[in-house]
């Protein structure tokens, strides 16, 4: 009989749900939900290296504050969606990781998401909300890079380990152009990062109870969900992004098996004028097989 550390399951069914809903507002990145597919590429992973591709579906949700707003004066972002399919590669050992995806999609009333917005506040309640939708942004193709890198440093050993790791992030496309920079502290019983769910590893490994304080810095460049595509743009109100941005996260992770749970609180600082600051819950469910 194999150890949990002997087994490997090469494919993984991963379902995550980002919403505001939860915490009591209903604003700016209001909703995302994503859902798809990893794979462990066993036939170019050495005993160093684990290989993984991943495959996803995803749309996202943005509105101002005041949702029954029609003057567009008065709107502190414009309304905007996007739904897009993405494609990545990771590659993990022990220490480090690096990550690639190309995303493609499209922004505006392509994405469907004034029609799913709308239809959850008329079946939440009968005096819940309706949006108006006035002034959002316009249907565009987006086509975006992103890559980050992460290192590793284990601090203290289990069973109450200590792991800090260093995350530089970019982006660059049509979509989203930013550098970013995080740093993270992990803590509790955890497996090292090829063999451990902080970092959406597959396989039957040791059970896993512990959290994460993160910090970033994002200076961005560009913001099409903001100000529009980057070419040209011919929707009626858009707004200029502030270039720095601060994030700061909070993430719970337990690994039972072959199940991965993951609940975080991610807050933001404002995006752009007359904004206010942002916070949103992320719920990730993943399962390999």
């Amino acid at each position: 009989m194999p150890s949990p550390s002997d087994r490997v399951y090469k494919t993984a069914f991963e379902l995550r749900h980002d919403n505001d809903f939860l915490l009591f507002t209903d604003r700016y990145y209001t909703t995302g939900s994503f859902i798809g597919i990893r794979s462990h590429d066993i036939t170019r992973s050495d005993s160093v290296n684990k290989r993984q591709y991943r495959f996803f579906i995803q749309q996202e949700i943005y509105t101002p504050a005041d949702l029954l707003e029609v003057s567009l004066k008065r709107l502190d972002r414009p309304y905007a969606g996007f739904i897009g399919i993405s494609n990545g590669i990771m590659l993990t050992n022990n220490k480090r990781m690096i990550d690639a995806s190309l995303l493609f999609g499209f922004s505006g009333p392509l994405s469907k998401a004034e029609q799913l917005q709308s239809y959850f506040h008329e079946s939440a309640a009968e005096d819940s909300r309706i949006a108006t939708w006035e002034g959002q942004i316009k249907n565009s193709l987006h086509t975006n890079l992103y890559l980050q890198y992460v290192r590793e440093w284990k601090l203290e050993p289990n069973p109450f380990s200590v792991y800090m790791a260093l995350n530089p992030i970019g982006a660059l496309g049509t979509k989203d152009i930013y550098l970013q920079s995080d740093v993270a502290f992990y803590f509790g019983k955890r497996n090292p990062m090829n063999t451990s769910s902080a970092y959406q590893q597959l396989g039957d490994y040791a059970k896993e109870w512990f959290f994460s304080v993160r910090v970033g810095y994002r200076y961005i460049f560009h913001d099409a969900l903001l100000e529009g595509h980057i070419v040209e743009d011919f929707s009626v109100f858009l707004k200029e992004p502030y270039q720095n941005l601060f994030l700061y996260n909070f993430e719970m992770f337990h690994h039972n098996k072959r199940n991965n749970y993951k609940l975080s609180y991610n807050f933001a600082t404002p995006a752009t004028s007359g904004t206010k600051p942002h916070l949103y819950m992320v719920l990730s469910f993943m399962r390999s097989f």
